[in-house]
C-alpha cells in the first residue's frame, strides 16, 4: 500500500497522545517501522537509511549529543520518514534544530518543521501556556522542562504560535543571524543588523556577562530603526546559546507594533 505522508498532529491524535509526557518517540518511530539506534557518527547529528517498498528504516543518533538535542534529533528524522521515504539522508548540526535555520522549503526545513510540531504541538501548547500571565523566559523555561526540549526551541515555538505578540533574535559577533516574529508584530518592526550597546544581548555576547535572570524594559530602538521606535517599549531577556551567539527573547508593550 502507497504511503501516504501524515501531519505530526495526525500522528500525534492517530495514537490517541494528548499529553507531552506521553511522546515516546522511539515507539513513534518503532510504530511506523524505523528502528532507533545510538551510536558515534561523524560529520552528522543523525541519519536514515529506509526502503520506502517495505516500509522499514534505521534511523542513527549521535550517541554524544545532549538528550534534549538527541530527541530534537530523533523527531526530525522521523519528520524525514513520514515525507522523505526512499531518499538516504545525513543530517548536520545546522540541518537539524528549532532555530529557523533552514529556510525556504527544503527537506530539512520541513523535517524541522515537522519535529517542532511532534514535540511542542500547537494544541497541547495552548493549553499549557494558559498557567503563564506572561511570556518571559521563566516561562519558555518551565514550557520546555514541561515539553523536554531546549530553550531556543521552545521559545522558536512560541514566539511563531503568536501566543504573545513577541520575536526571537539570535546574533553572533558578525551581527544578526536568524529572527521569528509573532504574525500580531507588524513587518516594519524588523530587528537591526548589529547589536546595539545599551542591549543586555550585547552586554553577554562581547563582555561576558551573566545570561538576564528577569525582563527588562527598553525603547524599541535600542532594537529597530523605524523611525519612531524610540516612543515605544519593549521587554527584553537575552541568554547565551554558544560561546559566539546570544538570543534574545523580545514582547511587545505597545499596541503600536501590532499589525492592523
Amino acid at each position: 500500500m502507497t504511503h501516504q505522508p501524515r501531519t505530526a498532529e495526525k500522528v500525534l491524535k492517530s495514537l490517541s497522545i494528548s499529553d507531552p509526557g506521553a511522546i515516546d518517540l522511539e515507539a513513534i518511530a518503532w510504530l511506523s517501522g524505523a528502528k532507533v539506534k545510538y551510536r558515534e557518527l561523524d560529520g552528522c547529528d543523525a541519519c536514515i537509511v529506509g526502503r520506502a517498498d517495505v516500509g522499514r528504516a534505521i534511523i542513527s543518533i549521535d550517541s554524544r549529543s545532549m538528550s534534549r538535542r538527541q530527541r530534537f534529533s530523533l523527531a526530525h528524522e522521523i519528520g524525514h520518514w513520514e515525507w522523505h521515504r526512499g531518499h538516504q539522508l545525513m543530517c548536520s548540526k545546522d540541518d537539524i534544530g528549532g532555530s529557523g535555520k533552514s529556510r525556504g522549503l527544503s527537506k530539512e526545513a520541513a523535517a524541522n518543521r515537522f519535529a517542532a510540531e511532534l514535540l511542542m504541538p500547537k494544541f497541547m501548547l495552548r493549553d499549557a501556556i494558559r498557567d503563564f500571565d506572561v511570556l518571559n523566559m521563566r516561562t519558555v523555561r518551565e514550557m520546555a522542562t514541561h515539553f523536554d526540549v531546549s530553550l531556543t526551541a521552545m521559545a522558536y515555538r512560541l514566539v511563531e504560535s503568536d501566543f504573545h505578540p513577541s520575536l526571537l533574535l539570535a546574533y553572533g559577533k558578525d551581527g544578526r543571524r536568524w529572527f521569528p516574529r509573532s504574525k500580531s508584530i507588524d513587518e516594519r518592526w524588523f530587528p537591526k543588523d548589529i547589536l546595539d550597546r545599551e542591549s543586555s544581548a550585547y552586554s553577554i555576547l562581547f563582555e561576558g556577562a551573566e545570561d538576564d535572570r528577569h525582563m527588562s524594559t527598553i525603547d524599541g530602538d535600542t532594537w529597530f530603526d523605524v523611525g519612531w521606535a524610540d516612543q515605544v517599549e519593549v521587554g527584553e531577556q537575552s541568554f547565551r546559546t554558544q560561546d559566539d551567539e546570544v538570543v534574545t527573547l523580545l514582547v511587545a508593550r505597545s499596541d503600536r507594533m501590532l499589525a492592523d
